[in-house]
């Protein structure tokens, strides 16, 4: 994207109580699931990466349904679908080498390697290998793409608070970030010296939030609506957004290593 055309979309989407940054991502992706669908049923290496990572992850397969294409999403999932199958084939005729050919049932070494799987010990090789066979160390290709564009956003909203006045005063008086870019913000961009006061404006405006959502409370008589445009939209469905950003957002970093122990997270 040209530096120029970037800083007037920043720009344009700073709006009150809004994250520009999670605007800017969403309009990425959908530019980058539209080529992808459009390109990719034709690029081996496309698929193929696909394939590598997986697929999308749960929020992104359904973002990626709504976009339609069905041919095209046809020649993606099947290649994902077959893989599915070949490791599946080769754990199920793995499973057959456990069985005694007079009465089928499983060895006694598979059953003691079965009962210290469950019981928490090592998992039989074979059933490991299929078990690790659902995961990846690539990530899904459509969070990558919003990775990387947060990433380049969040800087771009340092960048342009530093060197440009109608920029810096448009975001005094409109600019907000969500958790996980304001946690980005301070991860990679710390040590700017702008950042001192654009935390102090975020500081400024959770403030605000809160105070909308006080009021909420007092008026729990109320129904509220999810409406476009009602009053209580810019309140408590605001406020989703400002927790967790946009739908897709990476929110990985509210569990601890420790409560992902054990588990196989798809990011």
């Amino acid at each position: 994207m040209d530096k120029y055309i970037l800083y007037h979309d920043l720009k344009d989407a700073l709006q009150h109580e809004a994250c520009p940054v999670c605007a800017l991502v969403e309009q990425r992706v959908d530019r980058s699931i539209k080529v992808m669908l459009r390109e990719g049923a034709a690029d081996g290496q496309l698929i193929g990466a696909y394939v590598k990572a997986r697929g999308f992850c749960n929020a992104h397969a359904y973002r990626v349904k709504e976009a339609g294409e069905p041919s095209a999403q046809a020649v993606f999932y099947r290649a994902l679908l077959e893989t599915h199958k070949q490791h599946l084939e080769r754990y199920v005729q793995a499973r057959k080498r456990h069985v005694e050919p007079q009465g089928g049932m499983p060895l006694h070494r598979f059953r003691h390697l079965l009962r210290a799987t469950v019981a928490g010990g090592e998992a039989p090789s074979d059933t490991h290998a299929y078990l690790s066979s659902f995961g990846s160390e690539e990530r899904c290709p459509v969070c990558a793409t919003a990775e990387a564009s947060e990433r380049r956003y969040v800087e771009a909203v340092v960048d342009y608070f530093e060197g440009d006045e109608e920029f810096r005063e448009r975001y005094r008086n409109r600019g907000v970030l969500c958790s996980p870019h304001v946690r980005r913000l301070v991860a990679e961009h710390a040590d700017r010296p702008s950042v001192a006061e654009l935390l102090d404006i975020q500081l400024s405006r959770l403030d605000e939030h809160i105070e909308q959502l006080r009021d909420i409370e007092r008026k729990a008589a109320v129904r509220c609506s999810e409406e476009e445009g009602s009053a209580y939209r810019g309140g408590w469905i605001r406020a989703v957004r400002l927790d967790v950003g946009a739908p897709g957002t990476d929110t990985r970093y509210k569990q601890s290593a420790a409560a992902l122990k054990g588990w196989t997270v798809k990011p």
